[in-house]
């Protein structure tokens, strides 16, 4: 039987709803457990993708769009929020896409954050 991917699993767990926007099990395994390093990382993640959406939502500029989108991409790859990145993506390679579902997600992945580190 073939393994599936993390995508795979990601997207059968959006179609049933148990999907959540940042993988603790990945962000747990960047920082070896460290819960205090966690909620740290979180609380960094925070300011910064406040930064880049504003950064996305007020420039026309397709290079800094793109840069802005790939900086978000990176960042939240990073604390294992994966759909953010793959919203990020989409807006780092078309910088004129639909900016609404990357907000969107970000919006959730940011809600979710500030309940588990407040």
């Amino acid at each position: 039987m073939a393994m599936a991917l993390r995508q795979d699993v990601v997207a059968a767990q959006m179609q049933q709803g148990e999907c959540r926007p940042v993988d603790l099990v990945h962000l747990s395994n960047q920082t070896m457990g460290d819960q205090s390093l966690e909620a740290e990382v979180l609380g960094i993640f925070l300011s910064q993708a406040q930064i880049y959406m504003n950064l996305l939502r007020a420039s026309n500029d397709q290079e800094v769009l793109s840069k802005t989108a790939h900086s978000l991409k990176g960042a939240a790859r990073g604390i294992g929020a994966f759909e953010l990145a793959n919203k990020a993506a989409t807006i780092e390679e078309n910088p004129f896409s639909c900016k609404g579902d990357l907000e969107k997600e970000l919006n959730l992945a940011l809600a979710y954050i500030k309940g588990i580190i407040h």
